[in-house]
């Protein structure tokens, strides 16, 4: 009777699970393409399309009229783009490096150019998470319910469905992390040549998606040679040799970063910033928490204090139990998961300032010991029938499809931020009667200009300008925006319409017709 019991209560957990994993495969699949297709996920159309940033400003950035669609043909890949001038574009970029861009470009080639298109290959990517970290799972702990919590947990993840709605590079760094420590165990336990030659492959993979994958490298080294020490001299050296190879593979992008690195330091100068210590932890706890719960709040609205109490109150107990309930080797590698790429992140911004580790993508490779972590914990509380952790599941599943629910709805969401306002630009501009958008090419106007037009009307008149370009008034428009100006560009846009601009939205003026002394606009110079 006891074991019945047990039986139909384990059926029943299987159930639930199954139907929240198909939910977070729902999740993956609707909406694709509602959210603002924001400034990153543009330059990742540019490069696929094979066009340089010279090449934008030249074309548009010179003062004429153009309107949104011009606009949005670099955004495609035409026909008569070749392989190689996606690789220069590429070359051009060295920050990101080229797998997934190359892997979109073959997508591309198949299926088209649309934003919906762009975005499913990271569904793609995100849905082979899931056989990955059941695998990743079965590796370390061999046990089919640890498994299946596993995909779930990271199925209904709010923040792997943010990600796997983006036409970035993040759901194949997921993919390419988890195979590469599944093989990483899969040569420590059975030292197979295949193994070894698929453990090479999948870690050179990681470093062709994100230059961050040096962190999987280091957790490897050091658990190799400070933690297993009871592992065997030749499988030492195969994994020297072998780690060797990754690396020699990984020398033809090392040498473009090293020949680059002036780009790169340009590119990446905006982690420079400086930040407060208040603002940067709590991002640092956001990050762990959209895990499980992402709603939308502000960054210090009350419920988030909440929120980030409970959750790093599971994940630590998880790890307490863990390290008691497991296999040496196995719980230190966890740690070594979670805590390395961290602090990798934090220590370098607290010594030498800084914001890179307010980035939540960067902290992927944690997120995997993460989910780990507290899905063994779960299992294993609830076959004792643990009715509070059997509740602690419940909550987990419900707050991640509420947020889910929130935010595959919105049309944006806080990791568009320099976007983030896009949509809502794009609104009032279609609203307006014959309108005039007017930005220059300062900060992130280039690719945010090019990220509203993907909800402009296609007809919608834009003037670009460089920042030597002068203003050339156009009398024939009945509403004229400026897009997110300079104090010295608003004072050459007031003095060129003899008018004010008025700030109507976030990042948007317009210029105020009614205060012009003679209203006869054919007055204007």
């Amino acid at each position: 009777m006891v074991n019945n019991l047990r039986s139909l209560r384990k059926f029943w957990l299987k159930i639930v699970l199954i139907i929240v994993i198909l939910l977070g495969i729902f999740f993956r699949l609707n909406n694709i393409d509602k959210k603002i297709y924001w400034h990153d996920e543009v330059y990742t159309s540019l490069r696929v399309a094979g066009y340089k940033d010279d090449q934008v400003l030249t074309t548009f950035f010179n003062g004429e009229i153009i309107t949104a669609q011009d606009l949005l043909e670099f955004q495609k890949l035409s026909p008569k783009t070749i392989l190689s001038d996606t690789i220069d574009s590429l070359i051009q970029n060295p920050e990101h490096p080229p797998l997934y861009y190359l892997f979109l470009r073959f997508w591309q080639d198949l299926f088209g150019s649309s934003i919906f298109i762009n975005r499913s290959l990271s569904v793609l990517f995100s849905l082979l998470v899931f056989l990955g970290i059941y695998y990743l799972s079965e590796q370390l702990f061999n046990d089919n319910l640890v498994n299946l919590i596993s995909v779930t947990l990271v199925s209904i993840s709010p923040i792997q469905i943010l990600y796997a709605h983006e036409a970035r590079e993040y759901s194949l760094w997921m993919l390419t992390i988890i195979l590469s420590s599944i093989y990483f165990f899969k040569v420590i336990k059975f030292n197979k040549n295949i193994d070894w030659i698929s453990y090479s492959l999948s870690l050179s993979a990681t470093f062709y998606t994100s230059i961050l994958s040096i962190f999987i490298v280091l957790i490897n080294i050091i658990h190799i040679f400070l933690l297993r020490q009871l592992l065997d001299r030749k499988t030492k050296i195969k994994f020297i040799i072998f780690t060797i190879i990754s690396c020699i593979l990984f020398i033809p992008w090392l040498l473009i970063i090293l020949m680059n690195l002036h780009i790169l330091e340009e590119k990446t100068n905006w982690t420079n910033v400086e930040q407060s210590l208040v603002f940067l932890a709590n991002l640092w706890c956001l990050h762990f928490t959209s895990l499980f719960v992402d709603i939308g709040l502000p960054l210090y609205h009350w419920a988030s204090y909440i929120f980030i109490t409970l959750i790093f109150s599971l994940i630590f107990y998880s790890l307490f139990f863990v390290i008691k309930n497991t296999d040496k080797n196995i719980w230190l590698y966890l740690l070594l998961l979670i805590f390395i790429p961290t602090l990798g992140l934090i220590l370098p911004d607290l010594i030498f300032g800084g914001i890179k580790s307010s980035m939540t993508r960067y902290f992927f490779p944690a997120y995997v010991g993460v989910y780990l972590v507290i899905a063994y914990t779960l299992t294993k509380k609830i076959a004792q029938k643990s009715n509070i952790w059997s509740i602690i599941l419940g909550l987990i599943f419900t707050m991640s499809i509420v947020s889910n629910i929130i935010s595959g709805n919105s049309e944006t969401w806080w990791n568009k931020a320099p976007s983030y306002y896009n949509a809502a630009i794009a609104t009032i501009i279609n609203q307006a009667e014959n309108p005039l958008v007017i930005t220059q090419n300062l900060d992130i106007n280039k690719g945010n200009i090019i990220s509203i037009s993907h909800n402009l009307k296609p007809n919608t008149k834009l003037q670009l300008l460089n920042i030597n370009t002068p203003i050339i008034t156009h009398q024939e428009f009945d509403n004229i925006f400026i897009f997110n100006p300079s104090l010295e560009f608003i004072n050459q846009v007031e003095n060129a319409y003899q008018s004010s601009l008025v700030l109507i939205h976030p990042f948007l003026y317009e210029v105020d017709f009614s205060k012009v002394k003679n209203t006869n606009k054919k007055g204007f110079n």
